[in-house]
């Protein structure tokens, strides 16, 4: 039974990507939720599913998890569960296979919503008395747009810097940049363009201290890559819980303060514990919220144990691609609920990377002994 099993996670595995695929583009796209896909996305979870290498504080999550939504079950909570299903059913699979899948389906998503849809509905938007001329590229949302290039953004280049084409990573950042900035012109997408921005900050500082310093080490910027979810973290929240004292940092970020404000002033001590059904009335465009609220701060506490012992082992390895992907998703997360809203199969990229790192089973990206190898 078991070998049974290992032979169909593969086909498996890319069945459910292309499941969660399939309903994001009905729900989101359509806006027509088709409850076959929830029964088929629960079929190939049980079958994509490692149970081999099930870790016991991976066991305690799950268990947690279970018991908090017996209180008070709601749709958002499996917004929790499902990144965390997702980076066990990855977690022994080839890196570069699941980026293929990840690429072919995003990809072909792509191509296929461009010719039907081209750069898709014309929205417009006040902002400090201009009018934002906003393209959704049919995806029903500038800002959805961008999320799910953005992962296919990540996605090519992880599998570029793995493969025997990382001579080419430079000019293939190039193209993404210049690529970058015409979907800005279009979508006019501030969370898209600061999370470029951040990623190509972060990639270029590291090089330019690798090449000026001989056997260059990251040194104490190693700490703020630990402290960033927390630092963020705790940023949303002062920002929530004092949003009337900063209107203009309130209106910059398209009134999410003060939303944030709303559900902040509603929360009762055991809701920071087991978790808020608010996210039924009050939209909140907040990773960060959402992970420390959904589920509870013990599921948070889990997130964060995560990353941290990830970072540290991508730092470890000296990885600068892979530290600019991680906090461009991080800061990303700043002004998006990206992190969890995993039927855009581009973001379960950041839950993948920070369970392999995290139980340091990412050899894959030792890239440079590697290419010595071949």
């Amino acid at each position: 039974m078991t070998d049974i099993l290992e032979k169909i996670r593969k086909p498996s595995l890319f069945i459910l990507l292309l499941i969660l695929n399939f309903r994001f583009l009905f729900t989101v796209v359509l806006n027509d939720r088709v409850e076959i896909l929830s029964v088929l996305t629960i079929v190939f979870f049980l079958l994509s599913f490692d149970y081999s290498t099930i870790r016991k504080e991976y066991v305690y999550c799950l268990g947690i998890f279970i018991l908090i939504s017996a209180f008070d079950f709601t749709k958002y909570k499996l917004n929790v569960l499902t990144p965390l299903i997702v980076m066990q059913c990855v977690s022994t699979f080839s890196l570069k296979e699941y980026l293929r899948f990840n690429i072919i389906i995003l990809g072909t998503t792509v191509i296929g919503m461009l010719l039907v849809f081209g750069t898709g509905h014309i929205t417009q938007s006040d902002v400090f008395s201009f009018i934002r001329i906003r393209n959704d590229f049919g995806y029903g949302h500038p800002n959805i747009a961008m999320i799910y290039y953005w992962g296919l953004f990540m996605s090519v280049l992880l599998y570029c810097y793995i493969s025997k084409y990382r001579n080419f990573i430079w000019l293939l950042l190039g193209g993404f940049l210049l690529i970058s900035i015409y979907l800005y012109l279009e979508t006019d997408s501030r969370s898209f363009i600061f999370a470029v921005f951040t990623f190509s900050l972060v990639l270029i500082y590291y090089n330019l201290r690798k090449r000026s310093v001989k056997d260059y080490r990251i040194g104490y910027s190693r700490y703020v890559l630990y402290a960033l979810p927390v630092l963020f973290t705790a940023l949303t929240l002062y920002f929530g819980i004092f949003a009337s004292e900063y209107p203009k940092i309130n209106i910059l970020f398209s009134t999410r303060p003060s939303l944030y404000h709303e559900l902040l002033a509603g929360l009762t001590p055991l809701q920071y514990l087991l978790g808020t059904s608010a996210f039924d009335y009050i939209i909140i465009d907040s990773t960060y919220m959402h992970l420390l609220f959904e589920a509870g701060i013990l599921l948070f506490v889990y997130f964060i144990w995560l990353y941290y012992f990830a970072m540290k082992n991508i730092v470890r390895q000296q990885n600068f691609i892979v530290i600019a992907v991680m906090v461009s998703f991080l800061v990303y997360g700043l002004m998006e609920s990206l992190l969890l809203f995993c039927v855009i199969i581009g973001n379960n990229l950041f839950w993948v990377l920070m369970y392999r790192y995290r139980y340091g089973i990412e050899e894959g990206f030792d890239t440079e002994q590697k290419l010595l190898d071949e």
